[in-house]
């Protein structure tokens, strides 16, 4: 059978045309693309590929660490702002100790002014006293002067007979005593 098919195939393949084969491929376009493609492929794993990747992991690593001075960045800024808010409360703590030492000051000033014046008053009060009791007691001498003499006057006329007013005098000053303190 063999022989059959050998000597049907000799005279069948002297009339027909070529047969293609199309696993290999006639001209060698296919071999040639195959190599540049594994070439390329080789020279992108071991030289392109590496470059790459490192500047990739630089960026990547360039991200985090922007990333964490950022984290640092927002808890610096938040400490900062606690350093703020704790300076301004003892500011404001400092401002009201001292308006409250300044009212205290004033409040002690003041009563110093009014315990002055009062003071003062109590001097000028007691002068004034001294002074009216001096005027009331001038007063009731000159007083008791002339009451002597218009008591001498009026007893002499009464008498029809002239009287000595130094003579009289002891007599119209127990008078006029007994009718002072009996005021």
């Amino acid at each position: 059978m063999l022989a059959v098919l050998s000597t049907i195939a000799a005279e069948g393949g002297a009339h027909a045309e070529e047969v293609i084969n199309p696993v290999i491929p006639e001209n060698p376009e296919m071999i040639w693309g195959g190599i540049a493609f594994f070439l390329l492929l080789i020279l992108m794993n071991w030289v392109l590929l590496p470059p790459i990747k490192q500047a990739m992991r630089k960026r990547s690593e360039q991200i985090r660490g922007d990333e964490e001075a950022a984290e640092r960045a927002l808890v610096d800024s938040e400490q900062v702002r606690r350093d703020y808010d704790a300076t301004l409360a003892e500011a404001r703590a400092e401002a009201s100790r001292i308006v409250d030492e300044a009212r205290q000051s004033a409040e002690a000033q003041r009563a110093e002014i009014v315990r002055a014046a009062e003071d003062e008053v109590a001097t000028l009060r007691q002068a004034a006293l001294a002074e009216l009791d001096a005027e009331r007691s001038a007063a009731l001498g000159s007083l008791r002067t002339d009451v002597a003499a218009i008591a001498v006057a009026a007893a002499s006329k009464v008498v029809q007979q002239p009287l000595d007013v130094s003579a009289n005098q002891a007599v119209v000053d127990q008078f006029v005593s007994s009718a002072d303190s009996k005021a």
